[in-house]
């Protein structure tokens, strides 16, 4: 054997260990767990579902091939994006609390959660704060009326109703609230609220009452529980309108 072949066989033994140590220590990509079996993953779901960890429940539905999984999978992706939705519009508000944007959207998402009474709050703060658009205005008299509160409701309907913005759907209410309601809707309160309008009108309930760190509203389980709205001679569909 050559000199220069012997050190190469030397540098090699040298090497090798160091080689097979470094190996040894390597982190270890950790091994994923099996997925759950279809029905203990349906369960399991539920549990996360009722707990509020709408991502995990996801997860764990996914993995489920029962029927009823399917759907409180589309439930839990809904109300997964509704929390995430929440933090930011809380995150924005913290960052400015007179971002009326914000206070809108707050509104219009604790609405579709079920959570009207907030959701009345936040229009009125928008309002307060600095206007709120007429899709607002709507879905604020849509509270009102199911609270069996036909005067507020009508005020807000005749704001949305009102030029430059002259909304359709507000206009249609406005035919439909005053039939069952009766008459115009008469000034009160102990303040004013704007629009984006630009017309005032009364202010109900106390902005000021208003609490950001209300995510876990968005976290309820089971479906939204409707408004019940007060007994009175007639009835009506907002949905008809």
């Amino acid at each position: 054997m050559s000199a220069k072949t012997a050190r190469a066989v030397a540098l090699m033994l040298l090497t090798l260990p160091l080689a097979l140590l470094s190996a040894g220590c390597s982190p270890r990509t950790p091994a994923t767990p099996p997925a759950p079996p279809p029905a203990e993953a349906y369960e399991s779901g539920l549990r996360a579902y009722e707990q509020g960890n709408f991502e995990q429940a996801a997860t764990l539905f996914a993995a489920s091939g029962a029927p009823q999984a399917k759907a409180y999978l589309g439930l839990s992706l809904t109300k997964s994006a509704a929390q995430k939705a929440f933090r930011a519009y809380e995150e924005a508000l913290r960052a400015d609390p007179s971002l009326d944007d914000a206070m809108e959207a707050m509104g219009f998402l604790l609405a579709n959660e079920g959570e009207t009474a907030q959701a009345k709050t936040w229009f009125i703060k928008a309002g307060t704060s600095g206007g709120v658009s007429p899709e607002a205005l709507v879905r604020l008299g849509d509270i009102f009326l199911t609270e069996g509160n036909c005067r507020e409701a009508l005020a807000s309907y005749e704001k949305a109703a009102a030029p430059p913005a002259s909304h359709a759907p507000a206009l249609r209410r406005l035919e439909a609230v005053r039939g069952l309601c009766g008459g115009k809707a008469a000034a009160s309160g102990a303040g004013t609220w704007t629009g984006r309008t630009g017309r005032t009108g009364p202010l109900e309930g106390d902005p000021a009452a208003l609490v950001t760190g209300q995510g876990a509203k968005t976290g309820r389980s089971g479906a939204p529980q409707a408004p019940q709205p007060k007994a009175g001679p007639k009835t009506i569909d907002l949905n008809d309108i």
